[in-house]
C-alpha cells in the first residue's frame, strides 16, 4: 500500500546517482571503492540484523533501521560535495541490511508459500513500476544539469520515505513468530552470550541442510553481480553514457524499458511459471540475464534501439529469477532461527560484494565491458549450483516438481 512513496522518489534519484557522483569530482576507481566501503559497513549491520530484529521485534526494527537507511542518507547525498560525504551516505544506507532481515520476515511469517510468492511478486510489481517514471528524471536532468535535478530528487525522497516508514509502522503489526520471540526474550532476560550461541546453533544446523547452503550461495553470488552487472549498478548509467554513447537524457528511456518488461514478466509470464519447477525457472531467468549482458557487450555504440532491446532481454530474466530464488529461501528455511539465517546471507552478500566492489573500479576503468564478462561467468556458476541442486532432488524425489 505504501510502497510507491518509497519506489518512486528511489527510482528517480537512483538512477542518476552514479552520474551525480562523478559531476562531484568521484572518479571509476573512487565509486569502486565506495561499493567496497558500503559492504564492509553492510557486513557489521548484517551480523547484527537477526539479534536485533529478535530483540525489537520486526515491526520496529524495521521503522528504525528504514529511517536510517533511507531518509537520512538521501540527506547526506543530497548535499554531498567530495567523496568522504558520499562514503558518509554509503556506510549510513548500508543499515538497510539490518531491514532486508526484519521486513523480509515481515513479509513471509503468517503466510502460505503460495502467499508468500504473491506477496514477493507484488512488491516487485509495485517497485519496478516506478520505474515507468524515469523519462521525469531525464527531462529534470535536461532542463536543469544533473546536479540540481538529483538534489531536488534526494529531498524528494527524504520526504517521502519519511512519511511512508511512519504510515507503514502505525498500519502494521507484530508478526506471531516476533510476538513468541520478544515474549521468550522477556521472560528469560536473554543477555550478550544469547547473539554468540544462535550462530553456532544455526551454523551447526546448516551443515545437515545442504538445500539451504546451496540457495544461500546462489543468492550470495547473485547479489554480489547485482552490485556490478545490472540495472542497480552504479555503473549502468556511466556506460550507457560512456561505453555506448547513449545521450544522458535518453539513458531514463532505459529505466522505462527495464521497469515495463519486469512488470509484463511478473504479471503474465511469473503467474504462468509459478506452477512449474522452481529451479527450471530460476535457471532460465539467468540464462536470459546473461544474454542480455551478452548484447551490451557486442552490440555498436549509439544505437538506443538495441540497447533498448538488450535491457528488454535482461529485465525478463531479473523479472523471472528474483521473485522465485526469494520465495524458494522462505520455503526452505522455517522456525525461530529464520531470522539468523538472513543474517548469515546477508553477511555472506557483504563480504563478497565488498571484495567486487574494491575492484570493480579497477576493472572498470581498465575496460568496461570486464564488469559484464564477469557478471556473465558469475551468472554460470549460479547455473552451476541450481543445476546440481534440481539433480539432487531428483536423485531424492522422482517428482523433480516438488521445487
Amino acid at each position: 500500500m505504501f510502497e510507491p512513496m518509497w519506489g518512486i522518489p528511489y527510482v528517480l534519484y537512483n538512477f542518476y546517482l552514479s552520474l551525480y557522483m562523478k559531476s562531484q569530482g568521484i572518479t571509476d576507481k573512487q565509486i569502486g571503492f565506495l561499493i567496497s566501503l558500503g559492504f564492509i559497513t553492510a557486513i557489521i549491520f548484517s551480523l547484527l540484523a537477526g539479534p536485533i530484529t529478535d530483540t525489537l521485534g520486526r515491526r520496529k526494527t524495521t521503522f528504525v533501521f528504514d529511517v536510517i537507511a533511507w531518509p537520512l542518507a538521501a540527506l547526506i547525498y543530497a548535499f554531498a560535495s567530495n567523496f568522504w560525504m558520499f562514503a558518509l551516505g554509503i556506510m549510513i544506507n548500508s543499515a538497510q541490511r539490518v531491514t532486508a532481515v526484519s521486513y523480509n520476515l515481515m513479509v513471509i511469517e503468517d503466510s502460505s508459500n503460495e502467499q508468500r510468492f504473491a506477496a514477493f511478486n507484488l512488491i516487485n510489481i509495485i517497485n519496478i513500476s516506478a520505474g515507468i517514471l524515469t523519462p521525469i528524471a531525464g527531462i529534470a536532468v535536461k532542463m536543469y544539469g544533473i546536479v540540481k535535478a538529483e538534489r531536488f530528487f534526494l529531498i524528494l525522497a527524504v520526504v517521502s520515505m519519511t512519511v511512508m516508514m511512519a504510515l507503514r509502522y502505525y498500519f502494521h503489526t507484530e508478526t506471531s513468530t516476533g510476538k513468541v520471540i520478544l515474549e521468550e526474550r522477556s521472560k528469560h532476560k536473554k543477555k550478550a552470550g544469547y547473539n554468540k550461541n544462535i550462530y553456532k546453533e544455526v551454523i551447526a544446523e546448516l551443515k545437515y541442510k545442504p538445500l539451504i547452503l546451496m540457495i544461500m550461495s546462489v543468492l550470495i553470488l547473485f547479489n554480489m553481480y547485482t552490485t556490478i552487472g545490472t540495472h542497480l549498478s552504479l555503473y549502468f548509467a556511466p556506460y550507457m553514457s560512456e561505453v555506448l554513447k547513449i545521450e544522458k537524457s535518453m539513458i531514463s528511456l532505459l529505466g522505462v524499458a527495464n521497469s515495463a518488461t519486469m512488470i509484463a514478466t511478473l504479471v503474465f509470464i511469473n503467474p504462468i511459471l509459478s506452477g512449474k519447477n522452481t529451479i527450471t525457472n530460476m535457471v532460465t531467468g539467468l540464462i536470459l540475464q546473461a544474454c542480455g549482458l551478452f548484447m551490451l557487450i557486442t552490440i555498436p555504440t549509439n544505437n538506443l534501439v538495441i540497447t533498448i532491446l538488450a535491457v528488454m532481454v535482461f529485465a525478463a530474466g531479473f523479472g523471472i529469477f528474483r521473485p522465485f530464488a526469494d520465495a524458494m529461501l522462505a520455503e526452505v528455511t522455517e522456525g525461530n532461527t529464520r531470522a539468523t539465517i538472513y543474517s548469515l546471507l546477508n553477511t555472506g552478500i557483504s563480504i563478497l560484494s565488498a571484495t567486487m566492489g574494491l575492484i570493480s573500479g579497477y576493472i572498470y576503468d581498465l575496460n568496461p565491458r570486464l564488469i559484464y564478462i564477469i557478471s556473465i561467468c558469475i551468472l554460470f556458476i549460479c547455473m552451476l549450483v541450481l543445476l546440481s541442486m534440481k539433480k539432487s532432488f531428483s536423485t531424492q524425489n522422482s517428482d523433480g516438481e516438488a521445487l
